[in-house]
């Protein structure tokens, strides 16, 4: 069984590609917005190791979304119904 802290860093890993992917940005552009490389936003999609909150704020801002928008995965849940 998942702890719920894997369940919570693979949805919002899942969360990040979604909202990358929309806005059309490979995981090296986005990273680049925030001083990291691909491998690492790699890393987070996949839920493999979990990210800041300061981290967390600068994709926010990268991605032109609210912190909360991104740990919204009310879509996810619906998804995994």
């Amino acid at each position: 069984m998942m702890s719920e802290l894997n369940l919570f860093k693979l949805n919002l890993g899942k969360r990040i590609a979604f909202l990358r992917e929309q806005r059309g940005l490979t995981q090296a552009q986005l990273g680049s917005f925030i001083n990291k490389d691909f491998q690492s936003i790699s890393r987070v999609e996949n839920g493999r190791t979990g990210i800041s909150a300061f981290a967390l704020k600068q994709l926010a801002d990268a991605l032109s979304v609210t912190m909360n928008e991104i740990v919204d995965f009310t879509e996810i849940r619906s998804n995994n119904k």
